[in-house]
Order: structure tokens, then sequence, then C-alpha cells
């Protein structure tokens, strides 16, 4: 397993985000009975904790998929109180975590990854 902590806050929060549609759910949001975008922030997130280099890549990608569809469809408005209290807390709490961690991913695409036990030579 990596120790990449990079990839952990990736998993972290994209369950994070995912979180965010039952509370949406529950402010009376309509959703599928089982929500893509939940499904595809929880595959995400674990993706990230593969032990491939490219792993992250795919949390990403579906990362962004869901940023970039939350602007398509013009759910920014819903975040400053068009919607209930339910509804615009799970808006938030589902694009904070989300653009935590597709930060978090590029981080990890970037510093290169440390298995468990291995150690770094410092220069």
């Amino acid at each position: 397993m990596l120790a990449d902590r990079l990839r952990r806050v990736v998993l972290v929060s994209l369950v994070i985000s995912a979180l965010g549609i039952p509370i949406q759910v529950l402010g009376g949001w309509e959703y599928p009975v089982v929500p893509p975008g939940m499904l595809i922030l929880l595959a995400a997130g674990l993706v990230a904790l593969l032990p491939v280099r490219w792993a992250p890549v795919i949390s990403l990608v579906a990362g962004g998929f869901i940023l970039v569809g939350f602007f398509v469809v013009g759910d920014l408005a819903n975040m400053f109180g068009s919607q209930n209290a339910l509804v615009t807390v799970g808006k938030w709490v589902q694009m904070v975590a989300l653009v935590v961690g597709v930060a978090a991913a590029v981080g990890s695409l970037v510093k290169p990854p440390v298995r468990l036990g291995e150690t770094r030579a410092h220069s």
C-alpha cells in the first residue's frame, strides 16, 4: 500500500464529496435512487490508492468530470442560498471536498510516490 499522504487525501476528500450528495437528497434535491455522481466519486477515491504511478490520473479525470458538470448545469447558484439549507450545505461539502481531492491528485502526480518502509535519501 502506498504511504503517499496525498493519495490518502484524495480518498478522504472524494468520499466526503460523495457524502455531500445524500445531504442534498435529505434537503429534497432530486437524484436517482443510486446517484451516479456518488458512485463516480467513491470509485475515484478508491482508485487513488492503487499501487501504480498513474492511479491518481483516474481520480483527477473523474473529479474533473464532476467539477465541470457542476458548472455546466448551473449548480453554482445553488451554493448561495437559492435552495434550502441542507441542499446548500450539501453542495458546499461536495464541491469544497472535490476541489481538495482534485488538487491532491495533481500533487500526488507531481510528487514521486513513496512505498511503506522506503526512505528517501536527503541530498
